[in-house]
């Protein structure tokens, strides 16, 4: 005995730990599902693929960087357009047809809201676009560098399985422009799923969310329209991203805007929120499982090493769309 503490536990990326590192290797899936997985992806149009692929935001990088369609990236795209369909499927419990059917909605929900835009809005300078491009994306940037400045929701940091985590500050919303609120939220899950993907080599689909309701007011609830409408987009268009959510200090204030919400949030999701109290020895005991002290805010654990105030201008132009903010 030294009479010494133990030394804090410190994150390292779970695909250097096991030698992947972008490397392109992904766990196993079940024989039976793959196979049906690429029976759906064989039923998409080339143009459906290619968006499925570009849910990987790996191959969204490689597809619109690279010179010319080679059979190497073509073996991609069918590669994780499979992907995205067998999240579909596990989500349907191997129900092709409602799968196909759902993947599809999906693929036109991202091309309705353009995530490719928002995803690569701040590389344009990286890449060879047309006029039309470059002003939607200069339109992109400017809305969410102006809606970015509170620091509402962001990427910061990672559990200890390498899933990033999505933080939501609740008391730091500004204003409910039910485009643009949309927008920089799903920018921010986006992004969240892009971290993931990096900081594991694929090893990992999914994110872990925790949202801080310290001083949270009714005037801080979103309408309800929205609230809806973005929790049924991410039923709808993410099955299986979501791994664990922990809301902490929840008021009086939130009960009647959460009673509103759950009938919302599929059943799957909601026996994965947890609900954490102030006291510091409940918020130990949720969050010394889940993240290490070096990836943690003060108020998820003592001595928790994320203390660093949000920057926007940093997090949106000094990092790539796949980094967390340090």
């Amino acid at each position: 005995m030294t009479g010494q503490p133990a030394p804090a536990e410190i994150h390292k990326s779970p695909s250097k730990r096991r030698g992947l590192f972008h490397k392109g290797k992904h766990a196993a899936q079940p024989a039976e599902l793959k196979a049906l997985a690429h029976q759906m992806v064989d039923a998409l149009t080339d143009d459906e693929k290619e968006e499925a692929a570009r849910s990987s935001f790996k191959y969204l990088w490689k597809s619109v960087t690279s010179k010319e369609v080679s059979k190497e990236l073509l073996e991609e795209r069918d590669f994780y357009a499979a992907q995205m369909a067998m999240r579909h499927l596990a989500s349907k419990k191997g129900n092709v047809e409602v799968a196909l059917e759902k993947l599809q909605n999906a693929i036109a929900f991202r091309k309705e809201h353009d995530l490719d835009g928002l995803r690569l809005c701040f590389s344009a300078d990286k890449l060879d676009l047309d006029e039309e491009t470059k002003e939607r994306y200069s339109l992109y940037r400017e809305k969410l560098s102006d809606r970015m400045t509170t620091g509402r929701v962001y990427v910061c940091g990672y559990d200890k399985q390498g899933r990033s985590i999505y933080t939501i500050y609740a008391a730091r919303t500004r204003d409910f422009e039910r485009e643009w609120f949309l927008k920089e939220s799903l920018y921010n899950f986006e992004r969240a799923l892009a971290c993931t993907e990096r900081e594991t080599g694929g090893l990992e689909e999914c994110i872990t969310v925790i949202g801080n309701y310290t001083g949270f007011q009714s005037k801080h609830a979103a309408p309800m329209s929205i609230s809806h409408e973005f929790m049924n987009g991410l039923r709808q268009n993410y099955p299986g991203r979501v791994k664990h959510v922990f809301l902490l200090n929840t008021p009086t204030s939130f009960r009647f805007f959460w009673s509103m919400l759950k009938p919302f949030i599929g059943t799957d999701t909601r026996k994965k929120i947890s609900f954490v109290g102030s006291s510091e020895k409940q918020r130990e005991q949720t969050f010394r499982e889940l993240v290490t002290v070096d990836q943690a805010a003060p108020w998820m654990v003592k001595g928790g090493r994320k203390t660093k105030e949000f920057d926007a201008e940093e997090y949106l132009k000094g990092k790539n769309f796949d980094e967390a903010f340090d």
